[in-house]
């Protein structure tokens, strides 16, 4: 089901909205103004278990990996894997992480969006 908002304005606030990569998001008429950020939008722990990652996983390192493969699609997937395996995501996952398993997966999660 569909988040609908029409017309709403979001003025200082830290944050006008936070949702889920998995959110369905409808706006028309909607303003931002004075936000440290308009939209933040997240993993949430069922994706990244999904995925295969922990579901503490720190944001920033999803988006991280989620950016260099965006910028990198166009690239064979070897590739796109070499590109992230010296990402803060692997090396805080460590050396027990697949980046084959796990970088395939989130190559798949990124063409979802």
């Amino acid at each position: 089901m569909a988040i609908k908002m029409t017309d709403c304005h979001f003025e200082g606030n830290g944050i006008g909205i936070k949702a889920p990569t998995s959110a369905e998001i409808e706006m028309s008429g909607t303003t931002f103004k004075d936000n440290g950020k308009a939209m933040d939008i997240f993993v949430s722990a069922a994706d990244l278990k999904s995925l295969g990652l922990p579901g503490d996983t720190p944001q920033e390192y999803i988006k991280e990996v989620l950016q260099i493969l965006s910028d990198g699609k166009e690239q064979p997937k070897e590739k796109q894997l070499q590109s992230i395996s010296d990402s803060k995501l692997f090396k805080w996952l460590g050396h027990g992480a697949s980046i084959a398993s796990i970088g395939s997966a989130l190559i798949a999660f990124l063409q979802t969006l």
